[in-house]
């Protein structure tokens, strides 16, 4: 990423703030001081929308107004400007004063008068012009997000910056972040760098050329023949390229920088494609010629595509020649520009191969389970992870590998755990909690992995329940692979799901009100009741009864005000089960690592808010299929309702499947298909059924703690804002924590905003501060609230405009 990409990004996300539902004409860039200029030959092959003001250059995009206006209204066609987005208009030298001066406009800009109403201008939000340093110190974190660069602000590195920009712009931002920038900097990013120079010329020579004033491209020519005996101007791209892939001399240093950023470096694949002679035989080196890269790609692509034609036990063989084979090239640069996602896939697939060759079985579901614990899930990652790293051009290719490769082992599991479960029930109300738990041996060896089949759900004091629809036991291990990373001290047992493993049935099992559920009949819909009142068990009525046990219900809007002492919480997030009723199975796939990122921060965000661990608690897990789970009949007139994986009989019938008896009253039974069957049509995803992937969860606890037994996040008590309130200009404000010597102050549009109070306030010894609007130009305008530490940091912030109801 280069700040270029920021910047395009930055002025093309104008046009869907324009506040009407008719798209804007033109985006408005004025630059009065001129001093993006030196960046336009880049920002032109970035920004093919760009248009700029000035002489009459139709092949640079460039000409007087009355020209742009024809552009722009399309009486003059241009390539790449009349496309999805609004024309970029780059207007150097002008104020946006001068356009709106009325009569008093110079009549050469008339023309562009009329695009202040039917354009947006892309400015800084304090109504100026972008400085180039405002915008490249712009936050990394902020919205929209900027470059994040920390460069001095005196006069000597502002000039040298400018000279610079085309440069610094088109640096990749991992090589500028994370230090101080200055004049010197600057100055050594605009000399010549032979193997970066030669890099953006091999990728573009006419934008290359262009970019480099005179002086600087015969410098560039000099440096060239003498270091790499190759002359730019008489030299073509092809016989560059082919001495970039061979890498004699100085190109190795070439083909290194090229490397370590190729996504900077745009069009040099495409002119390495063009530049092996036809027919040439390639003994060493292969991994620099794209075009090699991408007929190992189809190769696999043809292998993969006669995969189910194989028997399974040949179809893992397949995978493990083509891994072995194709691995290698993950390390290849062509990976890292994603122009080997086969070769990606191989991975997950070559581990899915491995995983499901051994069966997942035994006597009793307490040794399925150990099983599955200990190796049995990979499969199931594996599987998920395959279908995540699929191409959409590749979607169905690894699909029907997934499916070949996984169905046979998911079913064999499905059906050694359903009859270790007729021999041995899974735990009910009835039959308590004390039932099989691995032996002692196992449990030193594999002390993340307990099982408590069904001990009861209740949070200790400062800890917060954490409830995760569908978080199926092999997600709950990649979970804590990642809050671990994260420096949180985090550890996973296994428990049995109420069955069915529905929703309806199983999240009151998990809850810390389970004993005041109970089940009478099983209805349609498998919920029980709230013992006494006959409720049903809605989730409505289980957080009702948590707050009357004196659980304190968590939401977004509750986590600045932070736990009460002795608390206990209850928090619900994820969207795990939704995405997969309503995605195909690798679209669900990719959104599940979303997911689990999202579930990081909602950890993150409440140990921040002050509880000292988070138990994350989930209903169930379920069965993933691509191109659907095979399908048994059961005729709708013996049931009273048929969802996926289970069924509610209707009266006395007996239908040709297996009954189970339901968790909160085991007199009740349901019809569950066998193996991974269901009585639907053919769903890739599905759960209520008796498999050990959806009757197998986790049951995580994440302390505050780091592992090396430090806090896994900074400066408790944190710094919270209880209380915002208007009184006409004058902004009220009560803070928690804030520290000796923090000041409160408004900011215009984000925290690292421009200060619109009349001066930032010192917090006193009770909280409170009390902020004066400095004029009335943002009475109307998004303001941030911010708390500021003695040595300069944002220690907590929040919206608020003038006006909003005490928050």
């Amino acid at each position: 990423m280069t700040a270029l990409d920021l910047l395009a990004a930055a002025i093309r996300a104008k046009a869907g703030v324009s506040g009407s539902m008719v798209p804007p004409a033109a985006i408005l860039w004025t630059d009065a001081s001129r001093d993006w200029r030196r960046l336009l030959p880049a920002a032109r092959s970035r920004i093919p929308e760009l248009l700029v003001l000035g002489d009459y250059h139709p092949d640079d995009r460039t000409g007087p107004a009355i020209w742009l206006r024809c552009v722009i209204d399309g009486t003059i066609k241009l390539p790449d400007v009349t496309g999805d987005g609004p024309p970029v208009v780059y207007l150097p030298g002008i104020e946006r004063g001068q356009l709106r001066a009325g009569e008093d406009c110079p009549e050469h800009l008339r023309p562009l008068v009329e695009l202040l109403y039917r354009g947006v201008p892309w400015h800084h939000p304090n109504g100026r012009d972008w400085s180039v340093r405002a915008f490249l110190t712009l936050r990394a974190d902020g919205v929209p997000a900027g470059p994040g660069l920390d460069i001095a602000g005196d006069s000597e590195t502002r000039e040298a910056l400018l000279r610079a920009i085309g440069e610094v712009a088109q640096t990749p931002l991992d090589e500028l972040r994370g230090r101080r920038l200055d004049a010197n900097t600057f100055n050594r990013i605009a000399g010549v760098e032979i193997e970066r120079d030669i890099l953006r010329w091999l990728g573009d020579p006419a934008a290359s050329r262009e970019t480099m004033e005179d002086a600087r491209w015969d410098a560039f020519r000099d440096q060239a023949r003498r270091v790499l005996r190759f002359d730019p101007e008489a030299g073509s791209d092809v016989e560059a390229g082919a001495k970039l892939a061979r890498g004699k001399g100085r190109w190795r240093d070439v083909w290194s920088r090229f490397c370590e950023a190729p996504e900077s470096f745009q069009g040099v694949a495409e002119v390495l494609r063009r530049s092996r002679p036809h027919g040439e035989l390639v003994l060493e080196g292969r991994d620099r010629w794209p075009d090699l890269n991408d007929e190992d790609e189809m190769s696999v692509r043809t292998a993969l595509g006669g995969l189910p034609g194989l028997s399974q036990p040949a179809a893992c063989t397949e995978i493990a020649r083509l891994e072995a084979e194709h691995g290698q090239r993950r390390e290849w640069v062509w990976a890292k520009m994603g122009s080997s996602p086969l070769a990606e896939v191989l991975r997950p697939l070559a581990r899915l191969t491995e995983a499901t060759g051994k069966s997942v079985g035994g006597a009793a579901p307490g040794d399925i389970a150990r099983v599955y614990a200990e190796r049995g899930w990979q499969a199931d990652r594996s599987a998920r992870e395959a279908l995540a790293l699929a191409s959409p051009e590749h979607e169905e290719l690894v699909a029907a590998a997934v499916r070949h490769l996984a169905k046979p082992w998911l079913d064999e599991s499905a059906r050694a755990f359903q009859a270790a479960v007729r021999d041995h029930p899974l735990p009910s109300v009835r039959s308590g909690s004390v039932k099989e738990t691995p032996s002692t041996a196992y449990k030193a060896t594999h002390p993340t992995v307990a099982a408590a089949p069904m001990s009861p759900v209740a949070a200790t004091e400062q800890e917060c329940l954490l409830f995760v629809d569908g978080l199926r036991y092999e997600l709950g291990r990649c979970l804590v692979e990642r809050l671990r990373e994260h420096g949180l001290t985090a550890t996973v047992r296994s428990r049995w799901a109420a069955i069915p493993t529905v929703t309806a049935t199983a999240k009151p099992a998990v809850t810390p009100v389970a004993d005041r559920i109970a089940g009478d009949r099983l209805g349609a819909d498998f919920r029980p009741v709230e013992r006494g009142s006959g409720r049903p068990a809605s989730a409505g009525t289980l957080r009702e009864a948590m707050r009357e046990r004196g659980y304190e219900i968590v939401g977004d809007d509750a986590l600045d005000l932070g736990p009460l002492p002795g608390a206990r919480g209850w928090r619900e997030t994820g969207r795990i089960d939704h995405h997969g009723h309503h995605h195909e199975a690798a679209g669900f796939a990719r959104l599940v690592e979303d997911e689990l990122d999202r579930l990081v921060r909602r950890v993150l965000e409440l140990i921040e808010a002050g509880w000292t661990s988070v138990r994350i608690v989930t209903d169930h897990g379920w069965l993933l299929l691509p191109g659907g789970l095979p399908v048994v009949k059961l005729p709708g007139h013996l049931t009273e309702s048929k969802w996926a994986r289970a069924a509610v009989l209707a009266g006395e019938a007996k239908p040709d499947a297996p009954l189970h008896p339901w968790h909160w009253n085991p007199d009740e039974r349901f019809a569950s298909p066998p193996g991974i069957a269901c009585f639907s049509k053919r769903p890739e995803y599905a759960h209520g059924g008796l498999s050990v992937q959806e009757c197998l969860i986790p049951d995580i606890r994440i302390n505050a703690k780091s592992g090396d037994g430090g806090m896994a996040h900074v400066g408790l008590p944190r710094t919270v804002i209880r209380s915002v309130s208007w009184l006409r200009v004058r902004c009220n404000v009560m803070v928690g924590s804030p520290g000796e010597g923090a000041t409160a102050d408004l900011r215009l549009g984000s925290p690292s905003g421009e200060s619109v109070a009349s001066s930032p306030k010192a917090i006193d010894a009770d909280g409170c501060a009390s902020l004066i609007l400095r004029d009335e130009d943002h009475e109307d305008a998004a303001l941030v609230l911010v708390v500021i530490a003695s040595d300069g940091r944002v220690l907590a912030h929040r919206m608020t405009r003038r006006g909003d109801p005490p928050a």
